[in-house]
């Protein structure tokens, strides 16, 4: 086989596995008119709940979710996600606001290790577009099984808003673009050098 070909062959082989390298990263801001996000990967991938019911609207918020667990009259919060889905989750971000004191941020791995333990500052930042909201985030080699809001009347009383995960593989890919820019290097290289060779 020519030299040029098993080139094009190789570079074709490796620009379609690039693709699947790539980590996933979902989002949910809640802008969507509620409660579309019931039917997201949020909503399809945890116990969240909206604190106003479900198929619910989104009360005096308008563009977070007044957040709520599948266990009603317990002080604190905690936000399971199902096991295939939280097990790979590498990076997760969101942000949150409260009007409650002294809550407490804090997110589990999947062998329920501590990943993060944050003290939540009251913003009461859910009435406006865009709300004023506490940034939390963090990584994880080990999954994230959940997180939790550890306090006193957390449920109503705290705001959650774009919510995001990285799923899948952490490391740095390289762009098609630049490895189709490598390609024609080495195709040029190897033109140039088959003249020179005839």
């Amino acid at each position: 086989m020519p030299i040029m070909k098993k080139l094009l062959i190789s570079l074709a082989a490796t620009l379609s596995l690039s693709a699947f390298a790539s980590p996933t990263v979902l989002t949910e801001d809640f802008e969507a008119a509620f409660p579309a996000w019931e039917s997201n990967w949020l909503g399809q991938n945890s116990n969240l709940g909206n604190y106003y019911g479900v198929g619910q609207g989104r009360g005096n918020n308008p563009d977070g979710l007044w957040l709520k667990d599948d266990v009603s009259g317990s002080d604190n919060t905690r936000i399971n996600f199902r096991n295939g889905f939280g097990a790979d989750i590498t990076a997760f971000e969101m942000d949150l606001t409260t009007f409650v004191a002294n809550v407490l941020f804090e997110a589990y791995d999947n062998n329920g290790n501590t990943l993060v333990s944050i003290a939540v500052t009251g913003m009461n930042g859910a009435f406006t577009d865009p709300g004023v909201y506490q940034h939390v985030s963090f990584t994880s080699g080990n999954g994230v099984s959940g997180f939790a809001l550890l306090g006193g009347s957390i449920e109503g009383n705290t705001s959650i808003d774009n919510v995001t995960v990285g799923k899948g593989d952490r490391q740095d890919v390289p762009e098609p673009a630049s490895l189709a820019l490598v390609g024609l290097a080495l195709g040029a290289a190897g033109l140039a050098r088959r003249r020179r060779a005839a």
